[in-house]
């Protein structure tokens, strides 16, 4: 997401006191689409093998279960990032720019549109929610029989025990923890909606001809709003948790705190106190307290000092 947004908001800025290069540079054109395709779609199917990976270990089932090790994780990065590398290389052929329009898209070649099209939307569009939504429900599910079944043996013996309390932490726990995964979810397909409507848009449009000046800057906006729309999703997750979850602030803040604690010690918790609220065992030589007789003894230290210089 850093990459793409780096690049695709880089392009952006650049363009305020340039010419944009995206319509003007027909490599650039190819590489940008190519490069934002791959690490968007890249980012989106790590997102949804993290929900496979979270049904999988809140099953109860022992097979199950054991796809939800480090090495499955490491060895399903590996394929996403393999295969997202490679199915986006049709962008680098048949992307091209259109010099009518101001834009960088498929508008020559109206079978490679239409592919484009069906492409973006089955594996970015379809299948990625669905599997969300799909792993979601199933983690509620299971997380409510773990619920009951924890909590029956607990109030059964003692509701006031330890574990009841510990099963009472977990259930806000998982409370908590489902809303993040829907609402990022909800977002998710809310975002995407509006950019595929586009993309299907422009492969039906594309072989439109003798357009008028007002359609093609009506189409140019589209893809603006098309483009700003991808860029929403990587940015609104963080604020909409900091908006809805009080857990989620709670956990920022702690996390902070113990940034700031590490980076400056603890300088952030200095207190003053009155020394005669102090308690120190240490004794001096003759048996008195130093915390009672250390402002003394230093004025006596320093009187000396000073008859010694006289």
């Amino acid at each position: 997401m850093i990459v793409s947004l780096c690049l695709g908001c880089g392009s952006f800025l650049f363009t305020l006191n340039n010419r944009d290069p995206n319509i003007t540079t027909r490599a650039f054109c190819k590489i940008r689409i190519y490069i934002m395709q791959s690490t968007f779609m890249m980012s989106r199917w790590k997102i949804t093998i993290a929900c496979l990976d979270r049904y999988a270990l809140s099953s109860r089932n022992v097979r199950v279960r054991r796809f939800a090790q480090v090495k499955v994780a490491q060895r399903a990065v590996a394929v996403v990032i393999d295969v997202w590398l490679i199915l986006p290389f049709h962008t680098l052929v048949f992307y091209k720019i259109r010099e009518a329009a101001d834009i960088c898209a498929i508008v020559y070649n109206h079978t490679a549109a239409l592919y484009h099209s069906i492409y973006t939307i089955a594996t970015c569009g379809i299948t990625p929610p669905t599997i969300m939504i799909t792993c979601t429900v199933l983690i509620r599910h299971n997380l409510a029989i773990k619920r009951d079944f924890r909590e029956q043996p607990a109030n059964a013996t003692n509701p006031t025990d330890p574990s009841s309390t510990n099963t009472h932490f977990q259930r806000t726990r998982d409370k908590n923890a489902l809303p993040m995964l829907f609402i990022q979810v909800i977002v998710y397909c809310f975002v995407q909606a509006l950019q595929l409507i586009y993309t299907l848009y422009a492969a039906i449009a594309s072989n439109i001809q003798n357009k008028s000046s007002d359609h093609l800057a009506n189409e140019r906006f589209a893809s603006f709003l098309a483009d700003l729309c991808v860029y929403l999703f990587p940015v609104t997750a963080f604020y909409l948790f900091i908006l809805v979850l009080r857990t989620f602030r709670t956990e920022l803040h702690n996390l902070v705190s113990k940034m700031l604690t590490i980076c400056f010690g603890n300088r952030w918790n200095i207190r003053i106190v009155q020394i005669g609220n102090v308690t120190n065992s240490s004794k001096l030589p003759d048996g008195t307290n130093m915390a009672a007789t250390g402002l003394p003894r230093r004025i006596q230290a320093v009187n000396g000092l000073v008859g010694e210089l006289r």
